[in-house]
């Protein structure tokens, strides 16, 4: 058997022909800058995010950006996220004039450490910027305390966690603003690049609208200096169509989460799955496990001969990647984590044939 690591097939044939009805309406109607698509998109995330705005634009990584600028960082500005943050979250802050500080995670977890995010607090640190890594929320109720201590702005990274929540309430409504990604292998994908920024502040609102279509509030009125980030009413088609199947596809992830856990705690494996943070609940955009004896890379290339793909999310942290130049804190624990984590497949249509072959693979390496 051969099993991929992330599969499309399931959550593209549930839309592929509505999308294609409704590329062609949009054809016909010879307008193709932010169409009527568009802003029933942002209406209908605003909704499921609970929040008052929905902004859409072009990518996740911009959508950082701008709720960054909006919520006003300014050059020198200290920023803090989480060691194992991705590249976009990171160069965003460098993007704005910011400068990140790097706070370890939880080994068990692999979720922002709040008590360590403190310690970086100082005169110059602006804002909070958490991660919702693999699709798990981190402590919101530990960093609204924090943020309200030392009166800091939190932007919110939710690139991996749509629908996920924290004691009840969905993530990318705790903060003073949150950026999602809608890149096609996310929980909700397009069929190209996408992203989102909620709030539930007017003014951050008004700025990222208008910043996103070149600083204009009206016609030839440019209020403010912007950029080129609108969401694309091609892709907005796709993110509608695909809003109707995501509680039942992030169901769906869960299960697949859910037998991945029994599975492995049932072989005994030297495996530790992302364990659940009180309050959070885990939406399986990735499941990963921690290697405790083999090592990792030899893992990584036996299940790839066993048939099995597989990905690390990721392998290196990004204050040591060559590029970067800024402060590189300490972060023991993310150093230690990324050298041991695997992400084993996850998809929508995932079977549970595959999910035990997956297993049988690492039971036969491993035992």
């Amino acid at each position: 058997m051969r099993v991929p690591f992330v599969d499309l097939t399931v959550v593209t044939t549930q839309v592929k022909d509505a999308y294609l009805e409704a590329v062609a309406r949009l054809l016909d109607k010879k307008h193709f800058i932010l169409t009527e698509e568009v802003g029933e998109f942002e209406k209908a995330w605003a909704e499921k995010c609970q929040v008052r705005y929905c902004v859409g634009v072009n990518c996740g990584a911009d959508a950082l950006y701008l709720a960054l600028l909006a919520a006003g960082i300014k050059p020198g500005d200290e920023v803090i996220t989480q060691g194992n943050a991705y590249n976009a979250t990171v160069v965003a802050i460098m993007r704005a004039g910011g400068v990140p500080r790097f706070a370890d995670i939880d080994e068990n977890t692999l979720t922002l450490d709040v008590s360590k995010a403190e310690t970086l607090v100082n005169e110059k640190t602006k804002a909070i910027l958490p991660v919702h890594l693999f699709g798990q929320a981190g402590d919101m109720a530990a960093l609204a305390e924090l943020a309200k201590k030392h009166h800091l702005v939190v932007i919110e990274d939710c690139a991996q966690a749509h629908l996920a929540e924290f004691n009840g309430k969905p993530i990318g409504a705790f903060g003073d603003a949150a950026a999602f990604s809608f890149y096609p292998t996310k929980n909700l994908g397009a069929f190209g690049d996408a992203g989102a920024v909620t709030t539930n502040n007017e003014k951050i609102y008004q700025e990222i609208l208008a910043k996103r279509n070149l600083g204009e509030v009206a016609k030839n009125d440019h209020r403010y200096f912007g950029f080129n980030m609108r969401l694309d009413p091609v892709q907005a088609i796709v993110l509608n169509l695909k809003l109707r199947y995501l509680e039942k596809n992030t169901e769906a992830r869960k299960a697949a989460g859910a037998y991945y856990d029994k599975l492995i705690d049932e072989a005994d494996l030297p495996l530790q799955p992302v364990r659940k943070l009180k309050g959070a609940n885990h939406v399986y955009h990735l499941y990963v496990v921690q290697s405790l004896q083999r090592d990792r890379d030899d893992l990584i290339k036996r299940l790839l001969e066993s048939g099995v793909e597989t990905a690390v999310h990721y392998p290196l942290p990004v204050y040591r990647q060559p590029f970067y130049e800024g402060p590189k804190d300490p972060c023991l624990v993310t150093d230690k984590v990324l050298g041991r984590i695997i992400s084993l497949p996850m998809f929508v249509g995932i079977t549970r044939g595959q999910q035990e072959y997956v297993v049988e693979s690492l039971i036969k390496i491993l035992k």
